[in-house]
């Protein structure tokens, strides 16, 4: 059964480059005939180049004039990619490491140390941080909002501490959605397809003399992946592998299977005028299947591998207003809810935010931009603690002050900007974050510099965790009774991150734009595991290793990262990006032989080159091809091979009101692994991918 639909997935993917070329062959007769600029469904470089981007500055300022690597992911651009989720969107950034663990978890860090637990990597949707502080990272799987009402992703890669805040050291992402006045009508999309075994969403948008308003409401469900080499693997000393897991031969299919539902609303009030009032609130319920290993329970063993069933549940209220006094003035004013709750095999925990960001902006004062900026967030924490994970609950808050200067100079061509952020958390009191950055730019070109300091705080877990996990090192000589006990009793402290970073854009005709951006990032007092082997005699004998999360390495990356747009015909757009990253970790200031371990995990967290290639092409009025190419190369240290992505989407619209594509991914390989193991769960193979949808709008 196997072999035969692999053959009709090969029968497939012939017809759909088959089609591809003979719409390439018929472009050029097609596009003089029926081509208009008013006709084109992509986004010209014209358009992008003059988009208003809020997330380097907190302020609205065009992309092109932007002093920092930004990098715009456009609704048209995920809607030709054929993505099924924002992670998958996120490919299309250079300088982000995007991939996937299994069927429902991703792990995804911008410039390096990527993994489960990336903690250098702020996200936000609309301005509200969904990072989460028990662990520094963020829950991918719970992720999610219907493609098509995200207006843009604007992706910085780099430090955004100075306007952010803390854990914005390495980016920031800003997953921007539409306004309830975008569009009006009904909206109703749906789909299937191999592994996506069913989604769909439904959109009503109308207006109430000034108030536009949005409801939406959507549900998905995906299959689980693949069963590889790695099932049964002690997840901590390669060189000792467990038995294998328990009804799982390689090439079985997994449980990791992901469905869930998510509602929403949007209002805006006076979108037009000088006051702008936004309300947005949503509330998602997810279960997600988990292959992983049970945690050892003191006294009573070591217990191997589980399958079970995650869940994941949330609902956030965000309340927005903007009201400009004066051409010079503007207030700006947000507050949010958000809560969520985790009920995983081993993490039970529900979360609770509040938070109140306001800020003043002050345009062309004597030649200058200045920001001034506050906020205040308390979070409320509850664990109910199972026998191999345990956090107290607690509340803690945060809040911070900034500034941000920017002086323009000779009309308008150079600008001078520097700024600071003042904060204080509730685990190493003040931190400060200065930025200095210079941009000289026209409307066809820009080159800037930028330094800054930016910090990552100590989390949660890192004050108060106590759990554990299987041995390593000379715990491998006794897999059934020995563990290792790991701590986080609060010494860990702030990590100091130091970017240096030069870039331009240049748009050397009417219809292309290429940047490149270089950099140099210094880590001071990365954090991570060390064995405190002061009383290792007594370790031994009770088989138990305590470790502590504690500040152990220093360390340095750099890298080159470059991306360029080209429309050479109105019917035809060509883009990619080239990602180069070199990191490097010593184990100071500990250096006591274990360290070694994580200084090699961390600089094989992301591969060295990356790089992407799409094209999209109108050949004619109501028929839309496109192709997407992903290069990522060895990473691991050679545990994760290097690997070509080729996504293919085909999209027709026989009426105005309809839209129906067809899309296949990863089609050239079968199946494939894109990380190991973490300490969470398996990974597993991701297999190829066919699924068809339509859409259909009422207006």
């Amino acid at each position: 059964m196997r072999h035969y639909v692999f053959a009709w997935k090969q029968n497939l993917i012939q017809a759909l480059l088959l089609l591809g070329l003979v719409g390439a062959l018929s472009m050029q007769a097609l596009a003089a005939e029926r081509y208009s600029a008013d006709d084109l469904l992509s986004m010209n470089v014209e358009e992008l180049v003059n988009v208003k981007v809020t997330t380097l500055s907190k302020r609205e300022e065009t992309y092109m004039s932007t002093a920092g690597a930004v990098f715009v992911i456009t609704n048209d651009d995920i809607r030709r990619s054929g993505v099924r989720s924002i992670p998958d969107a996120l490919r299309l950034a250079p300088g982000l490491q995007v991939s996937q663990t299994n069927a429902n978890q991703f792990q995804i860090g911008i410039r390096g140390q990527t993994d489960f637990w990336t903690d250098l990597l702020l996200v936000m949707v609309d301005g509200r941080p969904i990072y989460n502080t028990t662990f520094s990272g963020i829950w991918w799987v719970a992720q999610n909002y219907p493609l098509e009402d995200i207006e843009r992703i604007e992706v910085v890669r780099g430090p955004g501490g100075v306007i952010w805040g803390s854990n914005a050291t390495n980016g920031v992402i800003n997953i921007i959605t539409k306004q309830a006045g975008a569009s009006k009508g009904i909206r109703i999309s749906g789909g299937a397809g191999t592994e996506e075994k069913g989604f769909g969403n439904i959109s009503i948008a109308s207006n109430i003399g000034d108030l536009d308003f949005r409801v939406y409401g959507m549900q998905e469900n995906r299959h689980g992946g693949l069963a590889g080499s790695n099932i049964g693997a002690n997840l901590t000393f390669p060189p000792f592998n467990g038995p294998p897991f328990s009804g799982y031969a390689v090439g079985d299919e997994t449980p990791d299977f992901r469905r869930m539902k998510q509602q929403g609303f949007r209002l805006d009030w006076g979108a037009d005028s000088d006051t702008h009032f936004s309300m947005h609130g949503d509330t998602y319920q997810m279960r997600a299947g988990q292959l992983g290993y049970w945690l050892p329970t003191p006294g009573t063993g070591f217990h191997w591998n589980y399958a079970g069933v995650n869940g994941f549940s949330g609902r956030n209220l965000v309340t927005r207003l903007e009201h400009e006094l004066s051409p010079h003035i503007k207030l700006k004013g947000q507050l949010f809810y958000d809560q969520y709750k985790v009920h995983t095999q081993f993490i039970r925990e529900k979360k609770e935010t509040y938070d109140g960001d306001f800020q003043v902006d002050f345009r062309n004062v004597m030649h200058q931009n200045i920001s001034l900026g506050t906020n205040l967030r308390w979070y409320r924490s509850h664990f109910d603690n199972t026998p191999q994970f345990q956090m107290p609950s607690r509340t803690t808050s945060m809040k911070s002050f900034f500034i941000n200067d920017e002086l323009v100079l000779l009309d308008g061509l150079l600008r001078v900007i520097g700024g600071v952020k003042v904060e204080r958390n509730s685990y190493t009191g003040w931190e400060y974050q200065p930025s200095a950055r210079i941009v000289a730019s026209d409307d066809d070109w820009a080159v800037w510099v930028a330094a800054s300091k930016s910090v990552r705080t100590p989390n949660d877990i890192e004050n108060g965790l106590t759990w554990n996990r299987k041995g390593a090192g000379w715990c491998s000589a006794f897999p059934d009774i020995c563990m290792v006990t790991q701590t986080g009793d609060g010494r860990a402290q702030s990590e100091d991150v130091y970017t240096y970073e030069i870039g331009g854009r240049l748009r050397p005709t009417k219809n292309s734009l290429i940047e490149v951006a270089a950099f140099k990032t210094k880590y001071k007092g990365v954090l991570d595991w060390w064995q405190d082997k002061t009383n290792w005699a007594n370790n031994v004998a009770n088989k138990q290793t305590i470790e502590y999360l504690t500040n152990v390495l220093n360390g340095d990356a750099d890298g080159v990262e470059a991306n360029f747009r080209y429309q050479p015909w109105q019917w035809m757009t060509l883009k990619g990006s080239y990602t180069y990253l070199h990191q490097y970790y010593d184990d100071s200031p500990i250096k006591d032989g274990g360290t070694i371990w994580t200084v090699r995990s961390n600089g094989g967290q992301d591969p060295r080159n990356r790089f992407h290639m799409g094209v999209s092409l109108n050949p004619h009025e109501t028929l839309e091809l496109d192709a997407n190419l992903y290069y990522t190369g060895s990473f691991r240290e050679g545990d994760i091979l290097t690997n070509h992505r080729l996504d293919v989407r085909i999209g027709w619209k026989p009426v105005d009101a309809l839209e129906i594509s067809a899309v296949g991914q990863d089609l050239f390989k079968y199946q494939h692994q894109e990380n190991t193991n973490n300490s969470m769960e398996y990974s597993s193979m991701i297999q190829q991918r066919y699924y068809l949808m339509a859409t259909y709008t009422y207006n």
